[in-house]
């Protein structure tokens, strides 16, 4: 039985420069004081080596519980495989969504007579290579993958998945330039870029300017949604969700698990502080203690964290607490003893200056 007052949930800084990417790392603990660690994708090869090095120094065999992968991009998955190729380090499950298994695709869905089901899958895994990969890692290892369905108790009344459903997963997946064309032309629409001015952005005049068409990836869509139950704290972890995956997780929450998105107390802001995966209208229904947001070091630059988006937040509640991790482990903690320097990197409490992002 777990005692849900002794936790630790470790965000480890992940990517140099302007790249960044994820590594959650949850222990949790039983009421023997026997440790179970989690962990939520796994950032770069040399974020996966950084978790490998803190296990081994922490535990004598490390075992991962359970393995999570939000999404097949490289920036969540390479530290993940770099782990899985560290036979030291045991795993015993992994949680993903594998597009060409769990995705619903068939040959009729695309433009293309000539695709069949095993010329479907093989175009998908080549787009998804880096996940095809883990899944032969998995195998070679015996180690079983389960698909991420919504509504899966990871542990029950502890770790929950709230989204996505499949029909949006497959939704999403057609919509990806990942997949082939699909009788649904607009559906295949690829990712651009938005570019602003400095015209766009007046931090001192009032009401921070929004930009309601911006839409993050259809990959990026098709990120778990995740939420943890420890002690008084409710954790939601957001990956790259953008604004069509949050609210159809908010809305499976309320509606089917009778909760309150005002509830959760702290809050992974999802694509590394994107302007493009949240909105007003969301911020606006929340109300954590903390905000926390998983950036590289120069990445402000390319709008990770966006300064509109922190003007936003602090614009709707100054109180908000906002941390990044950027260049160090944030630790989120409960009867536990932490050894890590700093504890609390860069907090952000007053409005950004500068170009806008």
């Amino acid at each position: 039985m777990l005692n849900k007052n002794k936790y630790c949930v470790r965000f480890f800084p992940v990517g140099e420069g302007i790249k960044g990417g994820d590594a959650i790392l949850i222990e949790l603990y039983d009421t023997d004081d026997n440790p179970y660690v989690f962990l939520i994708d796994g950032g770069y090869n040399k974020t996966g080596e950084s978790i490998i090095a803190y296990l081994k120094k922490k535990y004598e065999n490390p075992v991962i519980c359970m393995m999570i992968n939000t999404h097949p991009d490289k920036d969540h998955l390479s530290g993940l495989k770099t782990i899985l190729e560290d036979k030291k380090i045991e795993v015993e499950e992994i949680i993903m969504n594998r597009p060409w298994k769990d995705g619903g695709l068939k040959p009729e869905h695309f433009k293309d007579k000539r695709i069949t089901h095993n010329s479907l899958a093989d175009r998908i895994k080549e787009s998804f290579s880096l996940a095809d990969e883990i899944e032969q890692l998995a195998s070679n290892r015996d180690i079983k993958i389960k698909s991420a369905d919504r509504g899966k108790e990871l542990i029950p009344g502890v770790l929950t998945i709230l989204g996505p459903s499949k029909s949006f997963y497959k939704k999403h997946l057609l919509s990806s330039d990942k997949t082939p064309e699909s009788y649904l032309e607009e559906w295949n629409k690829p990712y651009v870029r938005t570019t602003m001015s400095e015209d766009d952005y007046d931090p001192q005049n009032g009401i921070i300017e929004w930009f309601d068409e911006e839409e993050t990836s259809e990959v990026n869509q098709t990120s778990l949604v995740i939420l943890l139950e420890v002690g008084s704290e409710k954790f939601l972890f957001t990956g790259d969700a953008g604004k069509g995956a949050l609210r159809d997780a908010f809305k499976y929450y309320e509606d089917e698990l009778g909760g309150n998105v005002k509830d959760f107390t702290v809050i992974q802001l999802p694509h590394h502080g994107s302007r493009k995966n949240i909105d007003p209208e969301l911020l606006e229904r929340l109300a954590p203690n903390s905000f926390i947001i998983s950036c590289p070091p120069d990445g402000v630059k390319e709008g990770h964290p966006s300064r509109r988006l922190i003007n936003k937040i602090l614009e709707i509640n100054s109180n908000h607490k906002i941390y990044v991790t950027q260049k160090h482990n944030f630790v989120f903690h409960k009867g536990v003893e932490i050894k890590a320097s700093p504890q609390n990197p860069q907090g952000i409490n007053k409005k950004m200056d500068g170009k806008p992002n």
